[in-house]
């Protein structure tokens, strides 16, 4: 299914349902008041889109499993994005639980399956992650009796979703994402009735990442791909990755292929030394096989659909930079320290910026822009997207150039010492 079919969906039956739910909600709580809320021991975290995302929630599920260390926790997503959470360990493997939606079919037989899993786990505590969303909201309410935390639009204009919620947290559009998810986190553990949450402050040294080390048998296999794609005597940190792409979510946020091509026929001549490698799923070959047919050189190869997501950190390991839209790879890429020059327009660095010191953010910060927002629905009205188009590929080769001229200064820097 098309993620706008999604969104439809999620209007058309999410918002009656909702206000259903709600009215259900309030008849029970006249006739009976509510009682004690359990303590959290089987907590299912809901995050079903984005894994970009889902590398800025680490932190906050890491304060989660510090501060209630006997909890078993569960995470409901969208079978695609299912890697990302088995290779951070946000949850045992056996309670990552999975939906489809690649066809009405599967998200339908998916759905009923994931619903009936929950149901049995007894589950007695929810953390939705994703913004109003009405889908999560009725998962949540539906599966657990207990707390329910999530993100509630009060006063503002966020999407209506009902007041299914028991941890009603007031989202804030100026704090950086990773602290907003922290913030549901800390929520449970602050006073009943004390609304809105979360009032308090997240301390930016909570939001850590791990550093993911590659294994040995995946690194020699992503070598062996790049031999067999044609890439010979290349070193670690000559190998410079370029990620055209950004999910279907968001199409909006992509730099104009041209200009990807242009880069790429620039650093090409820049760099004698340095051999390009554009990465994407097997379902963005096209974007690939464009900027090779522009580039024509040998040192430029395309890698789209090579690599399991495990090869695809341990091929972000041996290379020196990337250059990439605001997508799931400038994130990753912060798992493994590998410097990132990332492309902003349509969304904003100070809400979605990779988290840690090892990436440069281009935005040009247009009076329109971010013009895509959890209140919108990520739906932006917007068909061009000036903003990306007014950073010029001159100004992204100044900055690769840059950073490279600096890591070899201080490569060298090393050797002498």
């Amino acid at each position: 299914m098309r993620i706008d079919a999604l969104r439809l969906l999620d209007r058309i039956l999410g918002v009656p349902l909702c206000w259903l739910f709600t009215l259900g909600r309030r008849f029970v709580r006249l006739a009976r008041p509510a009682s004690n809320l359990p303590a959290p021991r089987r907590v299912l975290i809901i995050k079903l889109s984005e894994m970009g995302s889902t590398v800025l929630a680490y932190p906050a599920i890491e304060e989660l499993k510090r501060r209630i260390p006997g909890a078993e926790l569960f995470f409901l997503v969208f079978k695609n994005n299912a890697a990302i959470v088995d290779m951070l360990g946000l949850v045992p493997a056996g309670n990552i639980i999975t939906v489809d939606y690649s066809s009405p079919g599967r998200l339908l037989t998916s759905g009923l399956r994931a619903m009936r899993r929950l149901s049995a786990e007894g589950i007695d505590t929810t953390i939705d992650m994703d913004f109003f969303s009405r889908l999560t909201a009725l998962i949540a309410f539906l599966v657990c009796r207990g707390n329910r935390v999530g993100f509630h639009r009060y006063n503002d204009e966020g999407l209506y979703r009902g007041d299914l919620l028991t941890h009603r947290v007031l989202y804030s559009p100026h704090i950086h994402t990773s602290a907003a998810f922290m913030a549901l986190v800390l929520t449970l553990f602050e006073k009943p009735d004390d609304e809105p949450y979360y009032r308090g402050r997240v301390d930016p040294n909570q939001l850590a990442l791990l550093h993911y080390t590659p294994s040995s048998e995946d690194v020699k296999s992503v070598w062996e791909k790049l031999e067999a794609a044609g890439m010979n005597g290349a070193e670690r940190d000559a190998i410079l990755l370029i990620n055209p792409n950004s999910s279907d979510i968001f199409p909006l946020r992509k730099w104009p292929l041209p200009y990807f091509a242009e880069l790429c026929q620039r650093l090409l001549q820049e760099l004698p030394a340095c051999w390009l490698v554009v990465t994407g799923v097997a379902a963005e070959g096209a974007d690939a096989r464009y900027i090779l047919d522009q580039v024509q050189n040998r040192r430029c190869i395309d890698f789209t659909g090579r690599t399991t997501f495990h090869e695809l950190l341990a091929l972000y390991s041996l290379a020196g930079l990337m250059v990439t839209n605001d997508s799931g790879p400038a994130h990753f890429a912060s798992l493994v320290s590998l410097p990132t020059i990332v492309l902003f327009g349509p969304e904003t660095p100070r809400l979605y910026g990779s988290l840690g010191t090892r990436h440069r953010d281009l935005y040009a910060d247009f009076a329109c822009s971010p013009c895509v927002s959890v209140y919108n629905g990520k739906k932006s009205a917007c068909t061009e997207n000036r903003c990306l188009k007014s950073i010029l590929p001159d100004q992204v080769l100044r900055e690769a150039l840059a950073h490279l001229e600096q890591r070899l200064d201080k490569i060298e820097t090393l050797k002498l010492t």
